[in-house]
């Protein structure tokens, strides 16, 4: 095999491993350097600028390292593949530093890793795990349609409720939306993952992106690992919802927040469980015609017409003391004939408690009598719960506020009143 041949069979194989993460700008570079590589030639910064980047002629580098630090990245991705999934292969690619072409070379002796540092990563590392393994479980494991008797009849007279049935009484299918947080690695001066860093405004690997686009001189410190996780609360918010879902035999996907294509918003019913600091994409959504609204922080609603603050301790509870924490639930028509449904809550108390108070049949008619006392049930509503916790569980809870919402404003009014 010729050189070339062995440079792009190396590429493909990092290209089909994922980690060059979900973004296709990563494939796009390497695949132009590959292609330049098989030309014999090594291609100016403005010639990927424009080429890949689809930047214009007046591309200044002196004054914008984009290029740099994709290939800086780039570089990083390649050897996180080769220290991983790549380590057997007895060839391996190379951009050397300063230069934008692709080389073969031999591979490189992994150097072993201190002895402390699986101390600082692996708990952090097992506890994503688990939570990854038991929210995947509690999908594949929730065979709650099937067994001789059908669904509980506990579930069936939730599912037949106005909360839900507007879900369940059509041939729509159902997409579950699980609020994910994105996290990247902070490396070490050797080039290694330190540790785990998760920021509220970076919610992507195209958002770290471009953070270091902006950011050129922390290029060096972040690294895409194209790793997500799930609070734990939302594994048990999961649970409960499925098995009113299951009632039915419609189809149920389970997605991630990022996951999630902004297609779908229109083509099945949505239903989100997770924190409100996890609604991403839908948060205005579920916002916009809301009498709360999100706080200084996500631990935080503000009831915009009395102004009263409700605010979650679950952040620092005081050792072996109760604590307060908010569930959120709401329901309202989308843009396209389908319904939203948010199972949401500031921390992991007031999420499992959403889940569990409308999947009970007695906190379901309490709902209900809350939101229409005529027996008239508004066709967008909210609930706020401030649900009482000790150590991440939900102990017991009130219902603090509920109210209509104005559907119509949701999407920009394009939705007309029934």
């Amino acid at each position: 095999m010729e050189q070339i041949d062995l440079i792009r069979d190396q590429a493909e194989k990092i290209k089909a491993s994922g980690v060059l993460g979900r973004a296709r700008s990563y494939a796009r570079l390497l695949g132009y350097l590959v292609d330049c590589s098989a030309e014999g030639r090594t291609p100016k910064e403005i010639e990927i600028a424009t080429e890949v980047f689809a930047k214009d002629a007046g591309f200044d580098p002196s004054q914008d390292s984009m290029v740099r630090v994709y290939a800086h990245n780039l570089r990083q991705k390649i050897k996180q593949y080769y220290s991983g999934a790549g380590r057997a292969e007895t060839r391996q690619i190379a951009i050397p530093k300063g230069e934008y072409r692709v080389t073969l070379v031999a591979p490189q002796p992994v150097e072993p890793r201190p002895e402390a540092r699986p101390a600082v990563l692996s708990p952090l590392g097992l506890a994503l795990s688990a939570i990854a393994i038991l929210a995947v479980g509690v999908v594949i494991g929730m065979n709650l349609r099937a067994g001789p008797d059908g669904p509980a009849a506990e579930y069936q007279a939730v599912a037949a409720s106005p909360i839900w049935s507007q879900l369940l009484d059509d041939r729509l299918p159902t997409l579950v939306v699980v609020g994910d947080y994105y996290i990247f690695g902070e490396l070490d001066a050797q080039g290694n993952v330190a540790r785990l860093v998760r920021e509220f405004s970076i919610n992507s690997g195209r958002d770290l992106e471009e953070f270091i686009m902006f950011e050129p001189e922390v290029a060096e410190r972040y690294m895409d690992l194209d790793l997500t996780y799930l609070a734990r609360s939302t594994a048990f918010a999961l649970r409960d919802v499925l098995r009113v879902l299951y009632t039915s035999d419609k189809p149920v996907r389970v997605v991630s927040m990022s996951e999630l294509n902004v297609a779908d918003l229109k083509a099945n019913h949505i239903v989100y469980v997770g924190y409100i600091s996890a609604l991403d994409k839908l948060l205005d959504f579920v916002f916009s015609s809301s009498a709360l609204a999100v706080g200084e922080t996500f631990d935080e609603l503000v009831n915009k017409k009395t102004q009263r603050v409700y605010t979650s301790e679950a952040g620092l509870p005081a050792d072996n003391r109760n604590y307060r924490d908010y569930g959120l639930f709401s329901s309202f028509p989308g843009p396209n004939g389908n319904q939203f449904v948010i199972v949401a809550g500031t921390r992991d108390a007031g999420l499992m408690h959403s889940a569990q108070a409308l999947t009970d049949a007695t906190h379901v008619r309490a709902a209900e009598q809350a939101l229409a006392p005529a027996g008239k049930m508004p066709p967008a509503f909210e609930l706020l719960y401030e649900v009482t916790g000790f150590d991440r569980t939900n102990l017991d809870a009130m219902l603090v506020y509920s109210g209509a919402l104005d559907y119509r404003t949701i999407w920009g009014g394009e939705l007309l009143a029934d």
